[in-house]
């Protein structure tokens, strides 16, 4: 009979350093005015300061091969400018009550990556976006902007504090 594999130990996880985007944005571009859903945004610290060095990913639900990073279908990354701008220009996947994408957060001072969705505010009937308290849903939805695509600002903390999910 063999002995079951004891338990790993708990490990710390480690911020992703105070340079990361020196390393980073040469690596990834999101953009591209061919893909119909434009989404652009800032993302802003706790104090409402924008993070000029955070890294987004974009997971686009049911997205087929041809994604901007190769061999990863649906897998989309972005990085903030110095003024915490950043953008997406993502597939529109047609998935009903499914989000326009899901959108991993990495940036200094984060122990962890974080979870959130990003829905398009003309269509928000998804059933996990029913189980945000309504108050907080439109941390989670992109609005119309003047001149087509949409605008969604991430924030880490604070008051304004976008909903972030555990899914782990």
């Amino acid at each position: 009979m063999s002995q079951p594999t004891p338990a790993l130990p708990i490990t710390s996880s480690q911020t992703i350093g105070p340079f990361p985007h020196e390393g980073w944005r040469w690596a990834f571009d999101a953009g591209n005015a061919a893909r119909p859903v434009q989404i652009t945004g800032r993302v802003f610290d706790g104090d409402g300061v924008p993070v000029s060095d955070a890294v987004l990913e974009a997971w686009v639900p049911g997205a087929e091969a041809g994604a901007a990073v190769p061999g990863l279908p649906g897998l989309y990354r972005t990085h903030t400018a110095d003024d915490g701008t950043f953008g997406f220009a993502l597939p529109h996947h047609g998935i009903a009550n499914e989000p326009a994408c899901y959108v991993v957060v990495f940036a200094r001072g984060l122990l962890k990556h974080q979870f959130t969705a990003v829905y398009l505010a003309d269509d928000p009937s998804a059933p996990l976006l029913k189980q945000v308290p309504a108050e907080r849903r439109a941390t989670l939805l992109a609005q119309p902007a003047a001149g087509g695509g949409h605008t969604w600002d991430l924030h880490l903390q604070g008051p304004a504090e976008t909903v972030f999910f555990d899914f782990s």
